[in-house]
């Protein structure tokens, strides 16, 4: 289906529910759509089969305004159908859409603490973000709130409660804990050896980064946006600026394009390497970890070779890129994805037929295709269950029409799938890296990007190597 038909039929599903509906972007449908309609317009395109939540984002139109306005994006493939609910600033509700997006919970908590909007019918209401200690009223997303005034009044938590709790016994892990590689809390409800509920606790390291990026210019923004992950910075990266770039109407250069996408395949394989040995190291595999870590030192060094970082690369500007690639560094690159081939091509072999390996994987976790759907899984994790969903693929962007991917996927849905998936991905960053290499485009780095740009709204979409970003930016 084109993207223009699963729109129209996106606006057929929700001809009942809209108040008006506008066609912001070519690939984009907006619907207005009252609270009270609110369930009945995300059933109905659920009910069809029509894409999944990506993301929900509120918007705080401030004092003049009173409003708050809460857009629920929805994908099919390149086509995003956005429901606009708008409800008042003070006292605001919308109900929850748990019920066709389960993954709707993560956002609908971030949408009560961040900005005060009630969120009826949500199955949990506590902090997912914030301190227990924070201030009410005080939301930290609202444009006149002084988040410096909540500090002195944070609080410590109360300690988890622990232990039996009816039939169910009731496992703490983090905030601090060795099997964690960053703070989060974590409570398992587990029957033995059999864990039969979680819940999670994050924003321990929560740095207030979309507050700040309301406050500073878009060439600013793009050195907050990269230390958004530290393990993906150009992603991030490379989202935001493809927006701003879509803002401005100005597109960057086909060979700064191809650059960006080359980085995004270096870091797509050091993050699945690092994936590979932490994963590995958790089921007793220390082995792996090891030697994992060392060929993930290739790529590594070819960052650094290229950028002088091997963390926050900064390979991408608005409008281009900053470094070029050299006849000295694309011979460097060969020589690593020699190395990387032959090893991930091993690691491959060990997590497919190594008896002791899948004694503690295949089997284990299992998620089918139905409950990666429904649940709004991403990346590695969502295509190890069978389903074929990848941005690259489904909405290619920069010059990935140039040099396509192709989606790797396995059926099975058990911890095994995904180390297997992930290690196909990297054969095909290979893959695309030496295409790109062979098919690098003359010209420009950078084009001259404009100082001030006209208002407006964009949404950007990036398949980061751990599943989709999806930047709203305005």
């Amino acid at each position: 289906m084109s993207t223009d038909a699963a729109l129209q039929k996106a606006e057929r599903l929700l001809a009942g529910f809209a108040k008006g509906t506008a066609r912001p972007e070519p690939n984009r449908l907006d619907a207005t759509i009252e609270p009270s309609d609110l369930i009945a317009a995300t059933a109905a395109l659920r009910g069809a089969g029509w894409g999944y939540l990506a993301a929900l984002t509120g918007v705080d139109l401030g004092k003049e305004a009173n409003e708050i306005e809460a857009l629920y994006h929805v994908c099919e493939g390149d086509a995003i159908a956005t429901l606009r609910v708008r409800v008042p600033r003070a006292g605001g509700a919308v109900p929850s859409v748990q019920a066709a997006h389960p993954n709707a919970l993560f956002f609908e908590r971030e949408l009560m603490e961040m900005f005060g909007v009630t969120v009826t019918g949500l199955s949990d209401t506590s902090h997912l973000f914030l301190p227990d200690g924070w201030p009410d009223g005080m939301y930290p997303l609202l444009k006149d709130t002084d988040v410096r005034a909540a500090a002195a009044m944070t609080t410590g938590s109360e300690p988890p409660e622990t232990g039996r709790q009816g039939d169910r016994f009731i496992v703490p892990v983090g905030p601090q804990h060795p099997a964690l590689k960053e703070p989060g809390h974590f409570e398992f409800a587990v029957d033995g050896e059999l864990v039969t509920g979680a819940s999670v606790r994050l924003g321990y390291v929560h740095r207030g980064i979309e507050r700040a990026c309301e406050q500073q210019n878009y060439t600013q923004n793009l050195y907050l946006t990269e230390r958004v992950c530290g393990i993906c910075s150009h992603s991030h990266a490379n989202a935001y600026v493809n927006g701003v770039e879509k803002l401005a109407k100005v597109p960057a250069p086909p060979r700064a394009q191809a650059i960006r996408q080359l980085v995004a395949c270096l870091e797509r394989i050091h993050s699945h390497f690092l994936w590979l040995g932490v994963a590995a190291y958790e089921a007793g595999f220390e082995t792996l970890l090891m030697y994992s870590w060392r060929d993930r030192e290739a790529v590594m060094d070819v960052l650094e070779q290229m950028t002088g970082n091997r963390v926050n690369y900064s390979a991408s500007v608005l409008g281009g890129v900053k470094y070029d690639v050299t006849a000295a560094h694309a011979a460097a690159i060969r020589r690593a994805m020699d190395t990387i081939q032959e090893r991930a091509t091993h690691y491959l072999h060990v997590v497919t037929t190594d008896t002791s390996f899948l004694a503690r994987a295949q089997g284990v976790g299992v998620t089918s295709k139905e409950e990666a759907d429904t649940l709004g899984l991403l990346g590695p994790t969502l295509r190890a269950a069978g389903v074929t969903r990848d941005v690259r693929v489904d909405a290619p962007y920069g010059s990935y029409p140039m040099f396509p991917v192709t989606a790797s996927v396995d059926a099975a849905g058990d911890l095994a799938a995904r180390f297997k998936v992930r290690m196909l991905e990297v054969l095909e960053s290979v893959r695309v890296i030496r295409a790109i290499l062979d098919g690098l485009p003359e010209g420009d780095l950078t084009v001259k990007f404009p100082r001030k740009i006209a208002p407006g709204e964009t949404i950007s979409r990036f398949e980061a190597p751990r599943g989709e970003l999806f930047y709203y930016i305005k």
